[in-house]
């Protein structure tokens, strides 16, 4: 049986021209009946148009910061590593793919882009911005969560874990400051921060804060995520 074509957009090391995808995402794509395809860093329009159309679903995996530019504000001195090639190639395809109705799973950086491509801003660090709350960038290894986030009670995310709590890991020091619109928060921790999104325009379009691809081995909710972007894809 073909199984659907999941996209995964990777990071870039720009000192030594080289894309890369962290084997965890390839492996929860996997372990869910899909599919894994990593895509080529371009803003070839005709490209990004025959990849977007190839696929059935794509992964936002996590990464470097966005530009601060692309949400119209200017650079904080907590902002960490930038990417420029990477924010202009995957924001080229995120745009194109957003015009179809195919779902998508973001995580960590993609949950930033995701609220940037709807046109949200972000905590450039949320220590320094919002004042320091729970430990947001825990020590490895990352199998294990370090903090709660609490669900929408009977919201999208709750249907697909089961559950209105998940105990995260967490792996990041931006997050989510003014909502894109046509998006709705599901998710926030104990100290505030969003962890977690859905889109509207689309019958599967989640984001989390959070990596599940490291926990898909120790915990059933985390290859829940992937299991459901599986069967949106189908």
């Amino acid at each position: 049986m073909k199984k659907p074509i999941i996209a995964l957009y990777p990071s870039y090391v720009a000192s030594e021209g080289r894309q890369q995808v962290l084997m965890r995402y390839i492996r929860a794509v996997e372990m869910s009946g899909g599919a894994p395809f990593l895509l080529p860093l371009t803003t070839d329009a005709d490209i990004i148009e025959t990849m977007v159309d190839m696929c059935d679903g794509v992964i936002f995996t996590g990464g470097d910061d966005a530009h601060p530019r692309h949400y119209g504000a200017c650079l904080h001195e907590g902002c960490g590593d930038l990417c420029p090639e990477r924010d202009a190639g995957e924001m080229a395809f995120a745009k194109q793919f957003l015009k179809t109705k195919k779902p998508f799973l973001a995580i960590c950086r993609g949950i930033q882009l995701i609220n940037i491509m709807y046109g949200g801003t972000l905590y450039q660090d949320i220590n320094l911005e919002r004042g320091r709350g729970l430990v947001h960038r825990q020590q490895p290894p990352y199998t294990h969560g370090t903090h709660g986030v609490k669900l929408n009670k009977d919201g999208f995310i709750a249907k697909i874990v089961g559950s209105d709590e998940l105990w995260v890991n967490s792996m990041h020091h931006q997050a989510v400051k003014q909502l894109g619109k046509g998006l709705v928060i599901e998710g926030y921790a104990t100290d505030g921060v969003t962890e977690a999104l859905i889109a509207t325009d689309r019958p599967f379009g989640v984001a989390v804060q959070w990596h599940p691809e490291c926990m898909v081995d120790t915990d059933e909710a985390s290859l829940k995520f992937f299991k459901a972007l599986i069967k949106a894809a189908k």
